[in-house]
């Protein structure tokens, strides 16, 4: 993905999305009324000015967050001082809620409500919580609080939450990094989109800080609880499944194609005399040829992915390795240079 802050769990939106708005060719919910502003205002004006103050209260916040003792979860400061000014920048009016909601018997403490959009659900936490036994990386959007007060995580919270009521989404955030959450009670696999909001301001990411902007900003969500499937957001989840089809249905013909592709490549190549003897005396039938072909585009397509996620070593592996392995091994390179022309060299024939 081009968006280096942005993570994707399960199909909440794709990232062929995340592109079209980029490049401009997804109008739907982008003009300026749809972000309720006067006609005559641009979006991109208003994105700029947003960012230019959300970097001056980024600093103040660093500020305090310097000077905190080593004991505060940072809770407070997190909140008064970024994520309530970042939200109003995106459109949000914040509420402190003081009394947790009771589902099933179950106590759910959402800390902030917007009101102006159903009671809209933004659960804000600190960031320096780590409690003994969760690994030092790990967010603590994913670890339950060492103050033994909460039954669960707090992303866990917000997802069990949404499961539960009729509220379609939710975002929870601990300043450092903001997810925005879709009802999964109908999935196996969790649903959500996070912006890296440290990565972002510190990397000076702009483009990625205009993606946040046009994805989470207040009109894109719903306007009350119940009518989730009406919000912008929603189509664009919405858009995202169809297209996921439409790649899966023209998987099989991608395949087909760069079977004859790569079957045509190693048959004509000079090299390959060997390989043409063997087809030719059937020691090496077509269904065999075409066998070996899938095989290896299958394992190509695998590599790709999990080079894409980042799987291909564990989260403690030594850096300099994987790097060595991104910049002169992987399927990627190969890729890129496959890309280029730029990168042709005449003495080599692949």
């Amino acid at each position: 993905m081009k968006f280096s802050s942005i993570r994707i769990e399960g199909n909440i939106l794709g990232n062929d999305l995340l592109n079209k708005i980029e490049d401009g060719s997804l109008l739907h919910g982008q003009t300026p009324s749809d972000f309720g502003l006067k006609s005559g205002n641009k979006i991109s004006d208003e994105i700029r000015n947003a960012w230019t103050t959300a970097t001056r209260q980024w600093q103040i916040f660093k500020e305090r967050r310097e000077r905190m003792e080593e004991s505060d979860f940072g809770t407070t400061i997190v909140r008064k001082f970024w994520m309530d000014p970042l939200l109003y920048l995106l459109g949000y009016q914040p509420e402190l809620e003081k009394t947790a909601e009771t589902i099933l018997n179950r106590p759910y403490n959402i800390s902030h409500r917007d009101n102006e959009r159903g009671r809209f659900p933004i659960h804000i936490v600190g960031f320096q919580d780590r409690p003994l036994e969760a690994p030092e990386k790990r967010s603590t959007l994913d670890v339950k609080s060492s103050s033994g007060t909460a039954r669960m995580s707090p992303h866990a919270t917000v997802q069990e939450y949404l499961n539960l009521t009729e509220h379609l989404y939710g975002i929870v955030s601990n300043g450092l990094q903001l997810r925005l959450l879709r009802d999964s009670s109908r999935l196996v696999k969790l649903s959500f989109i996070e912006f890296n909001l440290e990565q972002i301001m510190e990397e000076q990411l702009f483009s990625d800080f205009r993606m946040l902007f046009r994805l989470i900003h207040a009109t894109r969500m719903p306007r009350k609880e119940g009518e989730g499937s009406e919000s912008m957001i929603e189509s664009y989840h919405q858009e995202s499944l169809i297209s996921g089809e439409s790649i899966r249905d023209g998987l099989g013909e991608a395949v087909e194609a760069s079977i004859r592709q790569l079957a045509n490549g190693f048959l004509q190549h000079p090299g390959n005399s060997d390989l043409r003897e063997l087809i030719e005396n059937n020691e090496v039938t077509a269904r065999d040829f075409y066998r070996y072909l899938l095989r290896l585009i299958y394992r190509l397509l695998f590599l790709m992915v999990i080079e894409e996620r980042k799987l291909v070593f564990t989260k403690d592996a030594d850096s300099r390795k994987q790097a060595i392995y991104y910049d002169f091994y992987s399927v990627n390179r190969l890729r890129k240079l496959a890309e280029s022309n730029l990168h042709a060299d005449k003495r080599f024939t692949d």
